[in-house]
């Protein structure tokens, strides 16, 4: 019994439904029919790195050390600007290709973000999204990088949004690239399952992700230009499908879902409107403040849109520079540490569509719950909603040796709103200048195969699950502790597919380790 993992990064049943209802998606259609469809939880938090890691190690935060795109030093953490990194791995636990790997399994990764430098497994490992570059060994083996690119000589791990801002014509040039990013990657892939033996495969296609946070008007609006995309995956997956026998399984998941944002709340401005975040003085904080007194009095008069209009239009004619933030390292500059006891630095809450308070180690439980209680109460001026759809304490990241040692409050907001960092806008509330799109909770598990069943939809399912159900499906054991289940509601016979039984480390899974040893040394 073989399995594939399809992955598709921020793939929504939002977008999927109406384009099958369409007829522009008969494989995604065929999934529905004949496999099982279900909502596949993400929230702790909605976000690529830690999000991708734990659907493919079947463990929580605690457990794999990934939290953001970056990780703090060892003995000042967040508090210290200069001594963070980008993440590129994870720091701990085993993924689903090490497991395999030590079963003796023959498995294919491709793409899975945060897989940079490439593992030696029992196989071929393509690392993915926050790989620095092409330029780097990105491949295990090292030698295998010579045939992928005799074999698709434009491959690309991923590309730059930002080449596309500002231009006359970015978005079909943005829409052009990604489309031809993913052919490459279908035909890599296809072929590797074609021409290698393997018994597990597992891909990431990340183009839902760059385009809807781009596109998400265009593309909710089923645009047919903007959807082009979603009609080469759904090829892409029939190609796939073409490759299964009939006891093999496939499973479609995403790390997240999508929601267009109208609504922005200024956490880090709450936190300070509370006394509980300090800014150090500074001309940046300065201007941020006359920025927003300047919005203010716009709107008042009715042209703020005229405003933005202009702006737009100096920002692509080149006579006004555009500073970038940059996702890929925290807001740690011109806080008074000495008088804050909460403040949010991940830049990743906007496009994640959460906030990830850290709260200073001296707070008690009795502030950080009227803390809570108050974000609760929180509800936009205009639209009467309210802001906060759940909030969690540290319990959601999981026990582990990666657990954070600062208390945490982790917010996810209502649909149509999402979280700005920014300081000095003097306003919690804002509206953006157009639809966005951002992360949202709810992402998409399909399976499908000899074992599944037909036609059904599941409960929701929680990224935790997949790994230990993809075991199941291949009729191996739990040789681990996961923090997710086996989603047994999947299959024709549940109680004969799962073998509940761990391999101790002297049995069958410690004589797949010396045969791995045996294999990669020599």
């Amino acid at each position: 019994m073989r399995s594939v993992v399809f992955g598709v990064d921020g793939l929504t049943f939002r977008i999927l439904h109406p384009l099958i209802e369409r007829g522009d998606l008969p494989n995604f259609k065929k999934l529905s029919q004949e496999g099982c469809e279900a909502v596949l939880e993400s929230k702790y938090p909605p976000l690529t790195p830690p999000a991708w890691t734990s659907l493919s190690t079947g463990v929580k935060p605690a457990r794999h050390g990934v939290y953001d795109f970056w990780s703090y030093g060892e003995e000042r953490g967040y508090r210290d600007a200069s001594d963070t990194q980008v993440q590129t791995k994870r720091k701990g636990g085993k993924a689903i290709w090490n497991i395999l790997s030590e079963f003796g399994k023959r498995v294919l990764v491709i793409n899975v973000p945060v897989t940079y430098p490439p593992e030696a497994i029992n196989g071929i490992m393509i690392s993915g999204y926050m790989t620095p570059s092409s330029d780097v060994d990105f491949t295990y083996p090292t030698a295998f990088k010579e045939e992928l690119y005799r074999v698709v000589p434009d491959y690309q791990i991923d590309i730059g949004l930002r080449q596309f801002w500002g231009q006359p014509n970015g978005k079909d040039l943005l829409i052009d690239a990604i489309l031809r990013m993913t052919e490459r990657r279908i035909e890599l892939t296809t072929y590797l399952m074609k021409e290698k033996p393997w018994d597990f495969c597992y891909v990431v296609f990340v183009g839902p992700d760059r385009l809807q946070h781009t596109l998400w008007q265009e593309i909710s609006a089923l645009d047919t230009r903007a959807t082009e995309y979603f009609r080469l995956l759904d090829h892409g997956l029939g190609l796939i499908m073409e490759q299964l026998g009939p006891d093999d399984n496939l499973f479609v998941v995403s790390d997240h879902g999508f929601q267009g944002v109208t609504h922005v709340f200024n956490i880090n401005e709450y936190l300070y409107s509370k006394g509980l975040l300090t800014p150090s003085p500074s001309r940046q904080l300065v201007r941020a403040h006359r920025t927003a007194q300047l919005k203010q009095i716009l709107s008042r008069v009715g042209l703020l849109s005229t405003a933005r209009k202009i702006k737009l239009y100096l920002k692509h004619s080149g006579a006004l520079k555009v500073h970038h933030t940059d996702v890929y390292h925290p807001l740690l500059s011109n806080i008074d540490w000495e008088r804050t006891a909460a403040y949010v630095p991940s830049l990743s809450g906007y496009p994640g569509s959460y906030a990830d308070i850290f709260l200073d180690t001296g707070m008690d439980a009795v502030s950080i719950a009227e803390l809570s209680e108050d974000l609760k109460r929180q509800v936009d001026p205009k639209s009467g909603k309210s802001l906060i759809d759940a909030i969690y304490t540290n319990e959601v990241f999981g026990e582990g040796p990666f657990a954070p040692s600062e208390p945490h409050l982790l917010l996810l907001p209502n649909d149509g709103i999402t979280f700005r960092t920014n300081l000095g806008s003097k306003w919690f509330w804002n509206e953006t200048s157009r639809i966005r799109g951002t992360h949202q909770k709810d992402g998409v598990l399909y399976a499908y195969g000899g074992s599944i069943k037909h036609g059904f939809k599941a409960p929701n399912a929680e990224i935790y699950d997949v790994v230990p159900t993809v075991l199941c499906s291949m009729g191996l054991p739990l040789p681990l502790t996961f923090d997710g289940r086996v989603l047994d509601d999947l299959f024709v016979q549940p109680d004969q597919t799962r073998i509940p039984a761990a391999v101790s480390s002297s049995g069958k899974d410690g004589l797949a380790r010396r045969r791995l040893k045996k294999l990669l040394e020599g």
